[in-house]
């Protein structure tokens, strides 16, 4: 699927109702979508594992050294003989090809992330094997630009408003599949590829729109100023504060039905394993999630419209990685071997809270919604943005639990509130630089070998 980077594009999600001969063949490409996944995957990491040595494990001369082959490739996976042979026609019989080269492609991207990183050199975890339940996705490369028929409905409701079009597209190899037309797609815009997902309340399409005549969307280039930029501190009590004193408040979808939840999964965990029942609660719980995932995405869009609606072009925003904040805390031992508290315990909600505020979602959706508005987002170090006085440039130490921030010089203000200012100042420029002291290698060695008498 060629890629280009020159034209707009949009992704719009529509739900699909295939029928029943329809819904087997969808999940039967899943199937064997799944088992090309983990074939190609194998290869590689057989490649990987027959081409590597650990130098610093022996020396090299007395190492044997296998015979070196080429790595797996997409061209090369793509081109492989098994495709021909007739005791595995069973892997790829009745799939588009063009969806299987799609699968290879994704096994060609993980594994690329996982050895040599991405543009910035940020490498990924290694790539699992995937069972069926996991693999829910898989791409259609190219469609035709007629792909999709929409006629009016011409039933009316009670109310006397008219009903929603009906919308059938053209799948290959699966044919005409009925589709929920919620919303018309823009003038201008043609349908170049699509994603069909199953997920817990039923099949989903995302259609890859294009238009030739719109440039690609990029962030305007502002010069801030005091006026005209705003800064902006996420939490956990307020979901953001900003520099002028307004507050969004944090919705929690998940603490609040956290108790549902988990009487549901009791639930399910008290049913014997493979029965029916079990099945049901499994996919009513995953139902549930689905529908706190989309209120808070909801809520993430709608708070990303009240930024953006206001006056100002520039917003600083914290340049933070939530899977940095979660992760967990090192392990203590003391000098037996016997393993002390770290706080993990306090920190399991803390994480918890972290993950249901969902902060890299709403940033990413701030700065497309920004994009689109012809506005900036900047990010910013949030290096003691809250333990400095934005007055008085002094600094005050607080842990998580104060919440308010009380300087010497008289200011007595809410702690998120003091954050977001001092983000806007390390936006513009003039917020203080400030190192803390650090001990010297010298002085830690001396200290680490003081005897007491």
């Amino acid at each position: 699927m060629k890629r280009s980077k020159d034209t707009f594009k949009l992704n719009y999600q529509y739900r699909i109702v295939p029928n029943s001969q329809q819904v087997y063949q969808l999940n039967e490409w899943l199937y064997k979508l799944c088992r090309i996944h983990n074939l190609m995957l194998e290869e590689r990491f057989n490649w990987w594992e027959r081409n590597r040595h650990s130098v610093n494990a022996c020396m090299i001369f007395v190492t044997h050294l296998p015979e070196l082959k080429d790595q797996p490739s997409y061209y090369s996976q793509k081109r492989a003989n098994h495709w021909s042979r007739e005791s595995c026609k069973h892997l790829y019989d009745g799939v588009h090809s063009q969806v299987i080269q799609e699968a290879i492609k994704r096994v060609e991207d993980t594994f690329s992330r996982f050895i040599k990183g991405d543009l910035n050199g940020k490498r990924s975890g290694k790539p699992r094997f995937k069972s069926v339940r996991r693999y829910r996705t898989f791409a259609i490369p190219q469609l035709k630009p007629d792909c999709l028929a929409v006629t009016s409905n011409p039933h009316r409701r009670k109310n006397g408003s008219t009903r929603r079009d009906i919308a059938y597209i053209s799948l290959p190899k699966v044919g005409q599949v009925k589709l929920i037309y919620h919303r018309p797609i823009p003038e201008g815009f043609t349908i170049k590829a699509a994603l069909v997902s199953r997920r817990a309340d039923g099949w989903y399409i995302i259609l890859t729109l294009e238009d030739k005549a719109v440039p690609t969307l990029k962030s305007p280039k502002i010069e801030a100023t005091e006026e005209n930029s705003l800064g902006l501190d996420v939490g956990l009590e307020k979901f953001w504060t900003a520099s002028d004193g307004e507050v969004e408040p944090i919705q929690q979808h998940y603490r609040k039905s956290e108790s549902k939840l988990t009487k549901l999964a009791n639930c399910k965990d008290s049913k014997p394993h493979k029965s029916a029942s079990r099945r049901k609660l499994a996919k009513k719980l995953s139902r549930h999630h689905q529908k706190l995932q989309r209120k808070r995405k909801q809520f993430h869009y709608e708070s990303a419209t009240i930024l953006v609606n206001r006056d100002e072009q520039v917003f600083f925003v914290e340049d933070i990685k939530p899977g940095n904040l979660s992760r967990k805390n090192k392990t203590k031992q003391d000098e037996n071997g016997k393993y002390l508290p770290n706080g993990q315990s306090a920190k399991s909600g803390l994480n918890k809270s972290i993950a249901d505020a969902g902060w890299g979602q709403f940033l990413s959706i701030l700065a497309y919604k920004a994009a689109k508005a012809g506005k900036a987002i900047v990010k910013v170090k949030p290096h003691n943005t809250s333990q400095v006085c934005s007055c008085c440039d002094r600094l005050v130490q607080k842990d998580l639990s104060i919440r308010i921030h009380k300087c010497l010089c008289g200011l007595i203000l809410d702690r998120d509130w003091n954050a977001a200012i001092n983000i806007k100042r390390v936006g513009l420029g003039i917020f203080p630089t400030i190192k803390r002291p650090k001990r010297s290698r010298k002085a830690a060695t001396k200290e680490a070998y003081t005897i007491p008498v």
